[in-house]
């Protein structure tokens, strides 16, 4: 591979608070972050942090201490997380779109020691949230608004020891498909080096971010603020995902780097508003978790901007695999793109060895920027992991022989019909060839007679028996759905991706019903 641009431009880092250091002293005056209207400096942004990491160190936060924050992407949010950094502290974001029985469940098992948080957003007033989590968890000392000039004055400006660079800088909570939310450990050496190898890939001079992705997520957390940061560059920050204001901002922030999952992307292109914005400041344009639907890339490819896939999941922190510039849209839209060659990724067989190209295996990988582990959880934790230090992602993929990665399903979804393995992506792939179809997700529900078949679910026109006509062209027999069922959208999980705990749940209330158009067979 070629020297990536950023390489020798982003050095590394022990901490993410280290860069902005290094880049107050490099361009103190240049734009830090902005959100309507207000604007920081590298210099006053660094003077912030600073004075939050006393203010913090002055209430008792102390290296290895966990600090929860209910906040929207703002600055406040970037100050205390980088704050954190400097002393050595971990950050837990909350949702605002969160009920107080989620963000209950995140605060009891993350046990932080203070926390802080928005009093109203939207029109919802969090007072007596913040009252209730205070109030039911033992370790929370005390309650704060996010740190604004008052919090800031409270420190002497003595700043700790930070203590053990591979002690925790965040943790974030997984999505929860398969039950409740584990918090995911990272270190604050491992976000820092993931920052760097991201930031190398995207760089170019003069970034500037949209940072609108929650901030109780590794995208919005990492891809969009700290990345930036490591590049020298600025974040703009939006409070809420509004398709219609998104042109506009970019437009007149000219932001440079914009990156979001494929369906925010599409939400902002129904709008009369993205039609008639000037894109032309765009410089690189990123998207992952989910694939990316062929009308929405060719409006992406028009910006002119770079465009990037990447892949990675919370317990890997970094994209390990990633489509660039040179991809084409057949790569962009049913691959995940070629293993990063500065990382270890390899395809593994049930037996633990390595498959044959265009055989499915699960994707392991093996980095510095890996997770510590699951909090509270030794033994989920040793089970991620292969005796020699892999990381299993749960995720099955098969090589191409251009070294392109096509995910065929999760490990925990691929099901067996009359004998033969089925991985629901390749599915889901097949039902997306069809130009009436905007998305598709493939679940399995028992069979007396194949032990398990699929239950496809479609988001587009076409009717069930054209999809079923349309998979036996694709698909050998075994493959195709039993049942096909079109609707006007699926349903979503929060971060975005398809909810098929939900599909699952309504394949299995119907399935004793009639079974529509397609009769699964293994011949």
């Amino acid at each position: 591979m070629s020297e990536l641009p950023g390489d020798g431009i982003v050095p590394p880092a022990v901490r993410v608070a280290d860069y902005l250091t290094y880049w107050s002293g490099l361009r103190p005056d240049a734009l830090f972050d902005e959100l309507d209207g207000r604007r920081r400096t590298y210099r006053e942004a660094e003077a912030d942090v600073n004075a939050c990491a006393s203010a913090l160190a002055d209430a008792g936060v102390r290296c290895g201490d966990r600090v929860a924050a209910l906040s929207t992407p703002r600055p406040e949010f970037l100050t205390l997380f980088l704050a954190l950094s400097r002393i050595g502290a971990a950050w837990v974001g909350l949702n605002p779109s969160h009920t107080r029985d989620e963000m209950l469940h995140i605060v009891s098992d993350s046990e932080p020691v203070l926390l802080f948080g928005l009093e109203h957003h939207r029109g919802r007033d969090y007072t007596e949230d913040l009252a209730a989590l205070h109030r039911a968890v033992p370790s929370i000392r005390a309650v704060h608004p996010l740190p604004g000039a008052d919090f800031l004055s409270r420190g002497d400006g003595t700043l700790p020891d930070p203590g053990d660079p591979d002690g925790a800088a965040l943790v974030v909570y997984t999505s929860g498909t398969t039950g409740r939310p584990k918090g995911v450990l990272i270190g604050h050496r491992a976000f820092a080096e993931g920052c760097r190898l991201q930031a190398s890939l995207l760089y170019h001079p003069d970034c500037v971010s949209l940072a609108n992705l929650p901030v109780s997520h590794v995208g919005g957390v990492m891809d969009v603020a700290s990345v930036p940061l490591a590049m020298g560059g600025a974040i703009r920050f939006m409070e809420d995902f509004d398709p219609a204001a998104v042109p506009g901002v970019i437009e007149a922030s000219k932001v440079t780097l914009w990156g979001q999952i494929p369906l925010m992307f599409q939400y902002v292109m129904m709008t009369p508003e993205y039609a008639s914005a000037d894109l032309s400041s765009l410089k690189r344009v990123g998207w992952g978790g989910a694939p990316m639907p062929r009308e929405t890339l060719a409006a992406l490819r028009a910006t002119g901007a770079r465009l990037t896939s990447v892949y990675g999941l919370t317990e890997s922190c970094v994209a390990v695999a990633y489509n660039d510039e040179t991809a084409d849209d057949e790569s962009l839209t049913t691959t995940v793109g070629r293993p990063d060659p500065r990382l270890e990724l390899r395809l593994a067989g049930e037996d633990g060895e390595p498959v044959q190209p265009g055989t499915p295996g699960e994707i392991q990988v093996r980095n510095p920027c890996l997770m510590t582990g699951y909090l509270g959880l030794p033994e989920e934790t040793a089970a991620a992991f292969t005796e020699d230090g892999f990381l299993r992602t749960g995720d099955l993929a098969a090589a191409r022989p251009d070294g392109a990665l096509t995910l065929v399903g999760r490990l925990k979804e691929m099901y067996k019909s009359g004998g033969y393995n089925v991985y629901p992506r390749e599915v889901e792939l097949a039902l997306e060839k069809h130009s009436a179809v905007a998305s598709a997700a493939v679940v399995s529900v028992p069979d007396p007679v194949y032990t398990e078949v699929g239950v496809a679910f479609v988001a587009g026109f076409a009717t069930a028996e054209e999809l079923d006509a349309h998979c036996r062209e694709h698909l050998a027999p075994y493959k195709v759905p039993k049942r096909i069922e079109v609707l006007p959208g699926l349903p979503l999980l929060p971060a975005g991706k398809v909810d098929k705990t939900a599909l699952r749940e309504e394949a299995l209330k119907t399935r004793e019903e009639a079974p529509g158009c397609s009769a699964a067979s293994s011949s």
